[in-house]
């Protein structure tokens, strides 16, 4: 049986406008000896488990791209700024095809965003298995009956998200299809966890 290729896509076009200010070249641990760019934290954070790295870019790109330094990644960079749902999109649909998968190969896409920095291993482990036993779902981590990210994607569901045409975005695609998400609990607040305002970044994760 062939292995599943696992594939990160990482969303990081935003143009941080709550922040201020670029949030993905923020340092993260905020005041540590050890930081990295956010945008990079959150690579790291689900790299350990993908075989390629695949990331949307826009706004400020080449910034964003430089945070990125010494990683491998294949990517995708808008001409101009693009909403949330266009970037997940462009990530689920070029992502595939920019790492060489063949159409019929199996294939998982673990959907992440540039402002989620903490995610242990143990919760991507346990979303892997229960992916591998339910493959035609998404799998959806939950912290407190808050979704959160990443999100492991198959690709038939890849595929209806491409096609969405409703309005709402990523959420409502997925009230509006339940069946083809896993809501998982998990015990780490990372997942749920994002960096969205200087109150986020100062705070950090519960």
């Amino acid at each position: 049986m062939e292995r599943v290729k696992r594939i990160g896509v990482l969303l990081a076009a935003g143009e941080s406008r709550r922040m201020g200010r670029l949030k993905q070249l923020l340092s993260w641990p905020p005041k540590s000896d050890e930081s990295k760019p956010l945008v990079a934290a959150a690579f790291d954070a689900i790299a350990r488990v993908c075989d390629e790295m695949f990331v949307v870019l826009g706004h400020e790109h080449q910034a964003v791209m430089a945070a990125l330094e010494g990683r491998k990644f294949r990517y995708y960079a808008f001409g101009e700024p693009g909403d949330m749902f266009r970037s997940v999109r462009i990530g689920l649909a070029v992502a595939p095809i920019n790492c060489n998968v063949p159409e019929d190969s199996p294939v998982q896409l673990l959907l992440h965003l540039a402002d989620h920095p903490e995610v242990r291993r143990d919760t991507l482990e346990t979303l892997l298995v229960v992916a591998d036993e339910n493959s035609q779902c998404a799998v959806m981590p939950q912290f407190r009956s808050k979704g959160g990210h990443p999100v492991l994607v198959p690709p038939n569901v890849a595929k209806l998200i491409c096609g969405y045409e409703g309005a709402g975005g990523l959420r409502q695609f997925w009230l509006d299809h339940p069946q083809l998400c896993i809501r998982l609990p998990v015990d780490d607040p990372g997942v749920a966890f994002d960096v969205d305002t200087q109150l986020d970044y100062d705070l950090g994760v519960e």
